[in-house]
């Protein structure tokens, strides 16, 4: 399961190559990505995970019907919305195998930072989730949290201090930040294998990766001094 985590996107390692080399002539990003689908180098388009799972969405006509659980998304306040305000935060489950007792990894990721933090839980039940939510009310600044209508998740409003949204059914890009952050995270941890072994300092160092990663919406700052920054503010 161990991997050796990168800091850069191709975006971000062209862009920091060229402060760090201004004389040398440097491929474009685009042009680094031809490479790649040509095969002109070691990378392949499977070792890029935006680069395999980019696609098309859907235009959604019409939804099922499905219990809301909470608060709808449609009454979170914009200050939330148009990420103004710090300490809101979207969650959401990284599963392995599919099987009956299989561990699972929360995600949390903060909207205005990107900031994440991940745990391992031995199952998907409402249960360890609010629990472990509970804990982490007492380390971090959690005024909200955007979660998706599984049953997982059911719970959340049970929590106190903390205001909970529920996005709609069917519509992942309403978690936007949550989702980019499962993707990335993908990398080191792959659809359909066993999440049992991973251990709390090999999680620990695939999310440090992502958010110690420049970022080229934050003006190539990471998420981690970012949250840093935002706590002491």
């Amino acid at each position: 399961m161990k991997s050796q985590p990168s800091c850069h996107s191709i975006y971000t390692f062209v862009q920091t190559y060229k402060e760090e080399h201004p004389f040398e002539v440097i491929p474009s990003t685009k042009t680094v990505y031809r490479y790649i689908k040509d095969g002109l180098l070691t990378i392949k388009p499977i070792d890029l995970p935006k680069m395999v799972s980019i696609r098309k969405r859907s235009k959604v006509t019409s939804k099922v019907a499905k219990k809301i659980l909470g608060n709808s998304i449609e009454e979170c306040p914009e200050s939330i919305n148009d990420r103004s305000t710090f300490d809101h935060w979207e969650i959401d489950l990284v599963l392995g195998k599919k099987t009956r007792g299989e561990a699972v990894v929360m995600t949390l990721v903060e909207r205005q930072t990107r900031f994440a933090l991940a745990c391992q839980l031995p199952n998907k039940q409402a249960e360890p989730i609010n629990a472990t939510v509970k804990e982490l009310l007492l380390d971090y600044p959690i005024l909200s949290i955007t979660s998706d209508n599984g049953s997982e998740f059911s719970s959340l409003s049970d929590l106190h201090g903390v205001d909970i949204y529920f996005a709609h059914p069917y519509s992942s890009h309403e978690r936007g930040t949550n989702e980019n952050f499962n993707v990335l995270l993908r990398k080191f941890l792959p659809k359909s294998i066993s999440l049992k072994p991973l251990t709390t300092e090999e999680l620990n160092h695939y999310v440090s990766a992502i958010t110690n990663r420049p970022r080229r919406l934050h003006h190539y700052k990471t998420a981690d001094f970012l949250f840093g920054i935002a706590q002491t503010a």
